[in-house]
């Protein structure tokens, strides 16, 4: 299968097709996703507007084809963790999987702002952890019964990406280890 991909923001003719993938990705992947499909499809289209227009969502295009794969980024709003970025969600469609589109998204979001820190989504798939891995991220903390589907709890794997040191104001000094710039949460 050959075909020519653009990766860019989703803009507002985007609405429906997004809607749409998002819906596939919760009722398939239940486990992968804080959300759930049951609250999200009874959302209004003008729900799934708000989320490319309050943060920013990343879709892979070909033409003619819906949507292809989504990452959303948000950024936090307060004072003191205004750096902080976060990947709340990535899916790629089935014809797609295994053929690097999810490491394509990631680099995109990635060179998006350079956050010293960033969330990514609350759940994966082992394909799409790989792909995580892949880019850089690296596995630093367990997290137990991070989401619960039906009566069956999923656990997570925080991850964390370094892309630079930042500056420790109080001494003044470089420090590569206080420089997480994604955390990324796998189940």
């Amino acid at each position: 299968m050959f075909f020519s991909l653009a990766l860019r923001g989703l803009r507002s003719a985007d609405v429906s097709a997004f809607r749409e993938i998002r819906l596939h990705a919760l009722r398939e992947h239940p486990e992968a996703f804080g959300a759930s499909w049951e609250e999200e499809r009874v959302q209004p289209v003008s729900r799934f507007a708000e989320r490319p227009e309050n943060g920013h969502v990343i879709g892979a295009i070909s033409e003619g084809e819906p949507i292809l794969g989504t990452i959303g980024i948000s950024r936090s709003n307060g004072q003191k963790t205004q750096r902080i970025e976060s990947i709340w969600a990535m899916y790629m469609s089935p014809t797609v999987c295994g053929k690097g589109l999810a490491r394509l998204l990631l680099n995109a979001a990635l060179a998006e702002g350079g956050p010293s820190i960033a969330s990514a989504p609350r759940g994966s798939t082992q394909g799409s952890r790989h792909s995580v891995e892949s880019t850089g991220f690296k596995r630093w903390a367990p997290e137990a019964e991070a989401l619960k589907v039906g009566d069956v709890f999923h656990d997570g794997i925080l991850m964390r990406l370094r892309l630079r040191t930042r500056r420790n104001t109080r001494s003044h000094r470089a420090s590569q280890h206080d420089a997480p710039v994604a955390i990324y949460t796998a189940y």
